[in-house]
C-alpha cells in the first residue's frame, strides 16, 4: 500500500490526537522495555494535559497525517539537561528530538525519517546546530537512529515506576 504523508505543525486541535497515538505506541513498542504498570496506566486524560503543556511551552511539535488523519508526531525544541549521565556529552547538545512516535502500522514506510528531517530542518532554522535524542537501550528503533547518523555518546539509568530503563543518547551535527 502506497502511503502518502503529510507533516505540518501541530495545533491545540491536535492534542487529544497525539495523546491517543502516544498511547498506542508506548503499547505497541514497550512492553518488556518499560514497567508493565507505567504503560497500563497511560491514559487519555493525562496524556492530553502533557501535550497541552508541550504546545503552551514552545515546544516544537509536528504531526504525520495520512488521509487526513494524526498516524504520528515528533516534538522537542532547546535540550533540557539530563541528570547522572555516563559522559555528560548528550548535555552539551543545543536541541533535544524529546519525542517521535509512528504507529506501527506506518513503521518502514519512510514517514518517520521524513518526520525527524521535518524536524532537523525546524532546529537549524532556529538556529541550533547539534541535536540530541534519548532513546531506551532496548527500543528496536535505535537502528532507525543510527541509519540516521546518530552516534552514541551516552547512556543513563531512567526510572520509571521506580524501575530502571537503561537509555541511550544519540548526537546529531545539524
Amino acid at each position: 500500500m502506497n502511503y502518502q504523508a503529510t507533516i505540518r505543525a501541530a495545533d491545540t486541535t491536535d492534542i487529544s490526537k497525539i495523546a491517543a497515538v502516544n498511547i498506542q505506541s508506548w503499547k505497541e513498542t514497550y512492553p518488556g522495555i518499560m514497567p508493565e504498570r507505567k504503560i497500563a496506566s497511560l491514559n487519555l486524560e493525562a496524556c492530553s494535559r502533557n501535550w497541552e503543556n508541550a504546545l503552551a511551552s514552545g515546544s516544537r511539535v509536528f504531526v504525520a497525517e495520512v488521509n487526513n488523519e494524526i498516524i504520528g508526531f515528533v516534538s522537542g525544541g532547546a535540550n533540557r539537561i539530563q541528570e547522572a549521565c555516563e559522559t555528560g556529552i548528550g548535555n552539551t547538545c543545543e536541541a533535544e528530538l524529546a519525542a517521535i512516535y509512528i504507529l506501527r502500522e506506518y513503521h518502514g514506510k519512510g514517514i518517520g525519517r521524513m518526520m525527524f528531517t521535518h524536524f532537523v530542518d525546524t532546529m537549524v532554522q532556529d538556529g541550533f546546530h547539534s541535536m540530541v535524542v534519548w532513546v531506551a537501550e532496548m527500543n528496536p528503533a535505535v537502528s532507525f537512529y543510527l541509519k540516521l547518523g546518530g552516534e552514541q555518546v551516552d547512556r543513563k539509568i531512567l526510572y520509571v515506576c521506580e524501575e530502571p530503563v537503561p537509555v541511550i543518547a544519540f548526537r546529531y551535527w545539524i
